[in-house]
């Protein structure tokens, strides 16, 4: 990897100069690097630097700065940092010389490019906020002010009839080994939806189809599975928390989360229960109706087992859940949505998700990306419950 660094320090100091490169060089032994002086990462090479290096991070929204223990770096970097800060821009601080600062370094690059990659990206709410989600609506404006995200809301009657859409053979080859008359219905509502997805130029997408279930007697638990095999994010319910939950983990891992109820908390164990799922989270599935009303088609699936964890963001982006646990079972339970798992974790977390929720849904993703999101609720000032 490459990486570009501007390089500030008091002076013109020939000495200075030869000890960064020489610091740099061990810190970037296993990359390069060239020097930049527009660069969002600053190596702070010694005191009297400080008006220097504001001077060229005007218009950054995420800065890191690299110091050390030599020539006042340290202060200086404290001093900018906390400049920066009141200027609200994101300020990352990596003290070279410290256990894991390479691999501390390589993980705020990846966090900041994720929330980078947000302020690019369109997402829509297809429907309405379903009525039962009572605290899972956040405003457009604060999506827009806190990850850089336009939201749309798009009314079901602005989008025209499912029923007038060409069944999508894109979606049909998904399901080739289940029989294609009963999965019309669906792979029309698929063909919508991904027309609305090319046609406002969407990233991702909450869909609100209780309306069509009840009217229509069709859902669209597996078109979102599909969307989100593609890495096209799909919410259910017309939940807003879980798109941008979604969106956010999406940013860092390239991988789509399951999005489930809780659906029971015993004491170091918790059910989680959808009836859809994205497919490539599956080891197998089957396909049958929805839960609430046994009506349309709806994934019954096997989730891969393994460490997952367990996240959610709140209605105003200043809260999260994060537990941590097991799939150690995905059970048939029929009291509950059709792909289910149990995921087993320590009395601790489960009391505080039982105590402290901050909503229904949470998004289920492999553990080990659990200290990347960490790391990037902490760069967005979005606090942990605990």
């Amino acid at each position: 990897m490459e990486y570009t660094i501007a390089y500030f320090a008091c002076c013109e100091d020939k000495t200075i100069k030869e000890r960064s490169v020489a610091i740099l060089n061990d810190f970037f032994a296993d990359d390069s690097y060239d020097f930049d002086q527009n660069a969002s990462v600053l190596f702070i090479a010694s005191g009297g630097s400080e008006n220097f290096a504001i001077e060229n991070v005007q218009n950054q929204k995420d800065v890191i700065l690299l110091c050390h223990r030599e020539n006042n770096s340290f202060a200086a970097a404290m001093e900018i940092a906390s400049f920066l800060r009141n200027k609200e821009v994101r300020v990352s601080f990596i003290d070279v010389f410290a256990p894991n600062a390479n691999s501390d370094f390589k993980e705020i690059i990846q966090v900041n490019k994720a929330i980078a990659s947000l302020y690019s990206q369109k997402a829509a709410l297809i429907g309405e906020v379903s009525d039962w989600l009572i605290n899972s609506d956040i405003e457009d404006q604060l999506i827009k002010s806190k990850l850089g995200v336009d939201l749309e809301r798009l009314p079901w009657n602005d989008l025209g009839d499912y029923n007038t859409k060409t069944s999508s053979e894109e979606f049909l080859k998904h399901f080739s080994d289940f029989d294609p008359k009963p999965l019309q219905h669906s792979a029309k509502v698929y063909s919508l939806l991904d027309e609305v997805i090319k046609e406002h130029k969407l990233s991702a997408i909450s869909v609100e189809c209780f309306s069509m279930v009840k009217r229509d007697r069709v859902t669209a638990c597996l078109p979102l599975a599909v969307l989100n095999k593609r890495n096209v994010v799909a919410a259910c319910e017309g939940d807003i928390c879980s798109l941008i939950g979604k969106m956010i983990i999406r940013s860092l891992t390239q991988i789509i989360p399951w999005q489930a109820n809780v659906a029971e908390i015993k004491e170091s164990q918790i059910l989680f229960a959808h009836c859809t799922a994205p497919l490539n989270l599956l080891s197998s599935f089957s396909i049958t109706t929805h839960f609430e009303t046994n009506v349309g088609t709806a994934i019954q699936g096997a989730f891969k087992r393994g460490k997952v964890g367990a996240f959610r963001i709140n209605a105003t982006l200043d809260q999260y859940m994060l537990i941590e646990g097991e799939v150690t079972e995905t059970p048939r339970h029929s009291f509950a949505c059709r792909t289910q798992i149990e995921f087993a974790t320590t009395k601790d977390q489960a009391k505080l998700l039982k105590n402290k929720a901050l909503g229904n849904h949470h998004l289920i993703f492999p553990a080990a990306f659990i200290p990347l999101v960490e790391r990037m609720m902490d760069q967005l000032q979005v606090k942990r419950v605990v």
